[in-house]
């Protein structure tokens, strides 16, 4: 049961000028990727079912917003959802390329 849990990571992001980010944190389970800023989960990537989850905060503020763009291009390499522009025409098509994005 305890090596059910042991492919669970969490790191600090790393900002754009390569420095950690505080209280925003990438979290790595299996084919899930998931991005948490302080206690609010704002986006779940699931490799196994092609989804996009974006949590009730995903447009919280400027700075989740700028976290949350680093995640969709530089941890998930989902370009596409790497701004708002992009994530906005995403959920109103409920697809991205091969993505299905949807909010909580």
């Amino acid at each position: 049961m305890m090596k059910d849990y042991l492919s669970i990571s969490v790191e600090q992001m790393i900002n754009d000028r390569g420095n950690g980010a505080m209280n925003q944190f990438v979290i790595h389970d299996g084919n899930l990727l998931m991005f948490q800023s302080y206690s609010s989960l704002i986006a779940v990537v699931n490799y196994d079912t092609k989804e996009i989850l974006l949590g009730e905060d995903w447009d919280y503020s400027v700075t989740t917003g700028k976290h949350r763009n680093i995640f969709f291009k530089d941890y998930a390499y989902i370009p596409d959802l790497g701004t708002k522009k992009g994530i906005e025409k995403a959920l109103k098509d409920g697809i991205c390329g091969k993505w299905k994005v949807k909010t909580a």
